[in-house]
């Protein structure tokens, strides 16, 4: 519902920033409360990530490896892939937040 852009347009104003969301409800919330980002209802499997400096995942950790995997023949070096949650088994994080919830 757009929290993780408006978190990220908090930090970086100038940025361009665009979200991908499967279920139409949430692409509407998330369209109507970050009108400022460009907001489409897809498959993120199926779009481009090439092009995209970040991508910022909410996802579970079944699906990390098919999400790196598709980062790594899609996304140009030097390029951030960033995980809300889950680990990337098997890479070095650049960095990692402890929440205070852990």
């Amino acid at each position: 519902m757009g929290h993780g852009l408006r978190a990220l347009r908090a930090v970086w104003p100038q940025a361009s920033l665009a979200g991908v969301e499967w279920s139409w409800p949430l692409a509407l919330a998330t369209k109507l409360r970050c009108p400022w980002a460009r907001i489409e209802r897809a498959d993120m499997w199926r779009g481009s990530w090439a092009g995209h400096d970040l991508v910022y995942l909410f996802q579970r950790p079944e699906s990390m490896a098919r999400a790196l995997a598709k980062a790594d023949s899609e996304m140009r070096p030097g390029s951030w892939v960033v995980s809300l949650e889950f680990e990337a088994a098997g890479r070095r994080p650049h960095a990692r937040m402890a929440l205070p919830s852990g």
